[in-house]
């Protein structure tokens, strides 16, 4: 009798301790699956915030860009849906060379007609009518 008392009792221990081995287990499978989706989402919030960040230089270009073109930062804001301080904050963070590229890819810029007389404008090379302001693209803009 009292070794089918022990019987059942080594039993009962292994059973439970199968119970045991079972949920460790199934804790350091899911602990992988934790570790595997954090891992996912820390590679795809990257790659995210490398394409918000691409994305937002080129925004912020494009409304420099418009900005220059218009010469009016103030309608430039109200086209591109920002404010007008931030127009003039990005027109003094944009690279000038990359707006000057840009507009160049757009088009040929044509300049505005003087409000002068043609014989009052002089530009720094002498010649005459060309120190007007920016009017619009020509050429693909």
């Amino acid at each position: 009798m009292a070794s089918r008392t022990g019987n059942d009792a080594v039993r009962a221990l292994r059973a439970r301790q199968e119970v045991e081995r079972r949920a460790v287990r199934a804790v350091e499978q899911s602990a992988s699956a934790l570790a595997d989706a954090a891992e996912r989402r820390r590679e795809l919030l990257a790659k995210v915030d490398g394409e918000m960040r691409d994305a937002t230089a080129a925004h912020e270009l494009s409304v420099v860009v418009l900005a220059t073109i218009l010469r009016d930062d103030g309608l430039a804001a109200e086209l591109a849906g920002v404010d007008v301080s931030r127009v003039r904050a990005l027109r003094r963070m944009v690279d000038g060379k990359a707006v000057r590229e840009r507009i160049a890819q757009l088009g040929t810029v044509v300049p505005r007609r003087s409000r002068q007389p043609a014989s009052e404008v002089v530009s720094r090379g002498g010649a005459v009518g060309d120190a007007g302001p920016v009017v619009g693209l020509v050429d693909g803009g």
